[in-house]
């Protein structure tokens, strides 16, 4: 778990204002008995996660692909190969989404817009030792260009079939 008292209580913003938007369809499915909150959250996504990003090409078609991603400091963290079609849809339209699930069990869906993560960010340090501790390796290894991303998020949402399974 990397995220500060701030962070979680950011990320429970986050949530709350999504639900306190949410229409009527969606208030009936993510129930208060089917959400987690941020520190579920948090420890939940500790460790390597997939998930299904979503872009959008230049003429505004969707496209969804499936990536790695570290949860990091509140946001979801990515790498990819400087040559995929999706960093060049990102950078066109920064506008992106990401949804991890794990079937009806849990699911964590974020909607936002793309940072990018270069050598000189601030954070790209501890993000860079991050990924190369958890998979025992230098990405920039991994292929030509190598990228990282994180999605800021704009909003956030949770499902839990049995939330109690996810403790704090």
């Amino acid at each position: 778990m990397f995220e500060t008292d701030d962070e979680v209580a950011h990320l429970q913003r986050l949530l709350d204002a999504h639900l306190a938007q949410a229409n009527p369809h969606m208030k009936s499915i993510i129930t208060a008995e089917r959400r987690l909150n941020a520190r579920q959250i948090v420890r939940y996504l500790t460790g390597v996660k997939h998930v299904a990003l979503a872009t959008v090409t230049p003429r505004g078609e969707p496209r969804v692909s499936p990536l790695d991603a570290l949860f990091i400091h509140g946001r979801f963290t990515l790498s990819t190969g400087g040559l995929a079609t999706r960093l060049e849809h990102l950078r066109r339209h920064p506008g992106c989404s990401a949804v991890h699930m794990d079937g009806d069990r849990v699911a964590v869906a974020v909607n936002g817009a793309v940072e990018w993560v270069p050598r000189e960010h601030p954070e790209h340090a501890d993000l860079h030792r991050s990924w190369s501790e958890t998979y025992g390796s230098d990405p920039y290894g991994w292929g030509d260009e190598i990228v990282f991303f994180r999605i800021e998020p704009q909003a956030m949402w949770t499902y839990a079939f049995h939330p109690e399974e996810f403790p704090e």
